[in-house]
């Protein structure tokens, strides 16, 4: 065989066998990459639910203080502010 004919087929193995494995790495990367881009979303999203959840209490809460106050405003005939 000619060394020309040997040489280019392996130059040409080589790089695909160098693209394989840059292909497969790069697969786990972007893999391990994408689960923590979902756990982070993950709990995010809980964390955005819980903020939520709370919010709804307080604006609850601050809703009754106000029915209260206005209860004794007018009990003490005060102008409400």
């Amino acid at each position: 065989m000619n060394s020309d004919v040997l040489t280019a087929a392996i130059s040409a193995g080589a790089a695909v066998v160098t693209a394989v494995v840059a292909l497969v790495l790069n697969h786990r990367g972007f893999t391990m990459l994408e689960n923590r881009i979902n756990s982070i979303d993950t709990r995010l999203s809980q964390e955005l639910r819980d903020v939520r959840t709370d919010l709804k209490q307080f604006f609850q809460i601050q809703a009754d203080f106000d029915k209260r106050l206005s209860r004794i405003e007018d009990k003490l005939n005060l102008p409400p502010k």
